[in-house]
C-alpha cells in the first residue's frame, strides 16, 4: 500500500469514530466527548453509519445501543427503512441485530418489524472488528439476537448510562420536536421548514427521505391552519414558516441549528471507508489505487452534490496517474473537518 494511503486509513477512521463519538455525545450518549457542533443531529443516518463503522469501537457501538434502549422511541422506524432504499448502507444486518435487541416489548413493535425483514444468513462471523479490520475474538457466551442475523459477539451488558436527549441542545432540534409534535410527516416538515426560507414539497421530501405524496398533502392540511404561509412561483407552490414564532415556542432564542442533508454524505463517506478498508486495495500498484480512488469519487460524487459538500471537492481531471492519490485523500479529510 503506497504510504500516503496507509496514513490516511489510520488517520480516516480516527476521525470518523471521533466524529459518531461527537454526535452521540451530544444526543446524550455517556461519553468524554464535548460537542459544540451548530448542526443539526440526523439520529436515523447517524445510526446507519454507526452500523458500519462503529464496527471497529466496541464502546461506541454499545453506548449506542444502550442511548436506543433509553431513547428508541424517538427513532423514525419508517424514515429509517426509506433512507436504507435510497442510499447505500451496507450496515442493515447490523441494524436488523439492533431492532431485535430492541423489540422486546408490545411498546417496541416497530423495531421487531423492522428485524423481521431482514432476511437471516447461513454463516455467522465476528461483529467487532480490531482497528486494523482483523475479526476481534468474542469472549462469553455469543448474544442470540446477533447471531440470528450472522454475528457473533459477546454478551450485551449496557450500562444504563445514556441520559434522556437534552432538548435545549442546539444539535437535538430533530428530536424536540419529535417529543412535541411527534414522529410523523408533520414534524419532519417543520423542522424542514424552520431551517430554509422556503421550500417545495418534492424538495422537502426528497432531503428529508419521506414520500412526496404523504408531504404534499401533509402540507395543503397545515397550510388551513394559518401557520403555514403559502406562496406560488407559476405553478409551484412553496410553504414556509416564521422561525421566530417558533424559536420563542421551543425556547430557543439564539435560532435554529443549520440543516445538512446527512443521509447521502454518510452514505458516500462509508463507502469510501469500506473501500480503504478493502484488503485488495492495499495489493494494487499505486497507479491502479489512483484509478480505483478515483473511479470511487465517481460513484459517490452526486450524492456528496445532494449533501451540497461538493464544494469541498477537487476537479479529478487536474491531476492524471497517480498525482491524484494525495489530491483524494486531501478532499476526503475536508469532507470530515
Amino acid at each position: 500500500m503506497h504510504p500516503l494511503l496507509k496514513t490516511f486509513k489510520e488517520e480516516y477512521q480516527d476521525l470518523l469514530l471521533n466524529f459518531l463519538w461527537r454526535q452521540w455525545s451530544a444526543l446524550g450518549v455517556a461519553g468524554q466527548t464535548s460537542a459544540e457542533d451548530r448542526w443539526i443531529i440526523d439520529p436515523e443516518a447517524l445510526l446507519l453509519l454507526t452500523c458500519t463503522v462503529g464496527r471497529r469501537e466496541p464502546r461506541l457501538f454499545d453506548e449506542a445501543l444502550d442511548w436506543l434502549q433509553e431513547n428508541g422511541r424517538f427513532i423514525n422506524v419508517m424514515r429509517l427503512k426509506r433512507i436504507l432504499r435510497t442510499e447505500k448502507f451496507s450496515g442493515e444486518r447490523a441494524l436488523a441485530a439492533v431492532a431485535a435487541c430492541l423489540g422486546k416489548g408490545t411498546e417496541t413493535a416497530k423495531w421487531k418489524l423492522l428485524a423481521e425483514s431482514v432476511a437471516q444468513p447461513q454463516v455467522v462471523e465476528e461483529f467487532f472488528m480490531t482497528p486494523d479490520g482483523k475479526p476481534a475474538p468474542t469472549l462469553g457466551e455469543p448474544e442470540s439476537h446477533f447471531i440470528r442475523y450472522g454475528f457473533k459477539r459477546g454478551p450485551l451488558r449496557l450500562r444504563g448510562y445514556s441520559q434522556n436527549f437534552r432538548p435545549s441542545q442546539p444539535t437535538n432540534l430533530t428530536l424536540q420536536l419529535r417529543a412535541l409534535l411527534g414522529i410523523n410527516v408533520r414534524c419532519e416538515i417543520v423542522l424542514y421548514l424552520l431551517t430554509h426560507e422556503a421550500a417545495h414539497p418534492s424538495q422537502i421530501a426528497r432531503e428529508a427521505c419521506y414520500f412526496e405524496r404523504a408531504v404534499q398533502g401533509t402540507l395543503v392540511d397545515m397550510s388551513q391552519s394559518g401557520v403555514v404561509g403559502l406562496r406560488s412561483h407559476g405553478r409551484e407552490k412553496h410553504y414556509w414558516l416564521k422561525p421566530e414564532n417558533w424559536a420563542t415556542l421551543l425556547n430557543r432564542p439564539s435560532g435554529f441549528p443549520l440543516w445538512v442533508a446527512w443521509p447521502p454524505l454518510f452514505s458516500a463517506l462509508e463507502r469510501i471507508w469500506l473501500k480503504v478498508n478493502d484488503f485488495q486495495l492495499e495489493t494494487l500498484d499505486p497507479l491502479l489505487q489512483s484509478s480505483e480512488l478515483r473511479q470511487l469519487m465517481v460513484e459517490v460524487r452526486p450524492a456528496i452534490e445532494r449533501s451540497r459538500y461538493d464544494k469541498n471537492l477537487s476537479d479529478d481531471r487536474e491531476y492524471l496517474g497517480e498525482k491524484y492519490l494525495p489530491v483524494f485523500l486531501a478532499d476526503v479529510i475536508k469532507l470530515l473537518t
